[in-house]
């Protein structure tokens, strides 16, 4: 009989297969227990086992007709010894064999008499462990019997390997997940340092001129600086690509990051529920109202109201000021202003409809209306 590699690092390389396969100490699994139990139906042995050979143990996944042992020690082991065996292991008559003399089963008041073990040996040679059947009588092992507990220890590496394979796929998978949030962080950072360049340029080219040029230059600068400054919020305050966040919350905290841009003794109210949203859209209305304010402040206001609600399936988003208001005929999309055109060209990113009106407090009314991806964001709010 042709025995395997016994060395020392054969067997840190088998153990490290073991672990590979991440199924030491896994609960009861109704697919492996069906398994051991048709080994012992089919072979009429009143016990059938599959097990795995740790460092010091070898350990029970399932059995079938042997209640209350979870594993037992690896010296002696007939498990341990027949991983060591290229071909099943089968003992007649274990009183008599005296490799299996010593074993406690065989010498103790257990009993064992007979034993056939098939090595689960993976693709690239090492034994995990053996499915066993055994019995207190000893008895006949027939060549078809071995191959009925061939078949089975075959359909046992199958379902292992497909396990191994699904862990590897969900670790690959969360790998890639990370590295994307990784690039994309770094992106952020990227696109975070060169807002505040060209705001740095838009401000000191404003001082090479004079009257209206100056005066947009300025424009470009401040609108530039408080994105990147909006945007660094965002990032900071929703760190993982996968996360979600509560709308309402998020503008509060966004509301107090844009106040600095408001005239002395300016404000920002916020009215908003809790509304769970995904990241990627969060991103984009901070990015909308930033502009929303920005252009409010431009326009003379010191009062914004910012209110927030569901209508319907549409989340809805109303920023009232109290500046002068809207000039008669007015339509964003025909505006030839820097800060219209932003305005538009971001409605567009985030497939929103702005509509436009006066405001309670005679200023300007802009409402943005955009769907929300409910089915996604509720069973995401529902993990959480």
């Amino acid at each position: 009989m042709e025995h395997i590699d016994l060395s020392r690092e054969a067997e840190s390389e088998r153990l490290m297969a073991v672990r590979r396969y991440s199924v030491l100490d896994t609960p009861p699994d109704g697919a492996f227990d069906r398994i051991a139990r048709l080994a012992s139906r089919l072979l009429e042995t009143p016990i059938a086992i599959i097990s795995i050979v740790d460092e010091d143990r070898i350990w029970f996944k399932s059995r079938a007709g042997l209640e209350g042992v979870d594993e037992i020690p690896r010296e002696p082991g007939l498990c341990a010894s027949a991983i060591l065996q290229e071909d099943p292991w089968i003992l007649h008559d274990a009183s008599v064999e005296p490799v299996a003399l010593a074993n406690p089963l065989v010498a103790g008041e257990f009993g064992l008499r007979f034993y056939a073990g098939i090595p689960l040996r993976t693709h690239d040679g090492h034994g995990l462990g053996t499915l066993c059947v055994i019995d207190k009588e000893p008895r006949s092992f027939t060549a078809n019997h071995t191959a009925i507990l061939e078949d089975l220890a075959a359909v046992v590496m199958d379902e292992l390997e497909l396990r191994r394979d699904a862990i590897e796929t969900h670790e690959a998978l969360r790998r890639e997940m990370r590295e994307k949030e990784l690039l994309a962080e770094e992106i952020e950072h990227r696109v975070m340092n060169s807002l505040q360049l060209v705001s740095s340029i838009a401000r000191r080219k404003a001082k090479l001129h004079d009257g209206q040029t100056a005066a947009e230059l300025r424009d470009i600068a401040a609108r530039i600086g408080a994105i990147a400054q909006a945007n660094r919020h965002i990032q900071q305050s929703l760190p993982g690509l996968s996360e979600d966040g509560d709308l309402g919350l998020f503008l509060e905290v966004l509301s107090r990051e844009l106040l600095p841009l408001c005239p002395q003794g300016g404000l920002i109210d916020v009215e908003c529920p809790p509304i769970p949203l995904a990241r990627e859209r969060l991103v984009s209305i901070g990015h909308l109202i930033t502009e929303l304010v920005l252009n409010a402040v431009k326009s003379g206001a010191a009062r914004i109201d910012l209110r927030g609600e569901m209508v319907g399936e549409k989340l809805r988003l109303c920023l009232d000021d109290d500046g002068p208001g809207l000039p008669e005929g007015f339509d964003p999309r025909e505006s030839k202003g820097l800060g219209m055109a932003i305005l538009h060209a971001m409605a567009e990113k985030v497939d929103a409809e702005v509509t436009w009106d006066r405001s309670p407090q005679g200023g300007a009314r802009f409402i943005a209306e955009f769907p929300r991806d409910l089915k996604r964001e509720q069973r995401q709010a529902t993990r959480s």
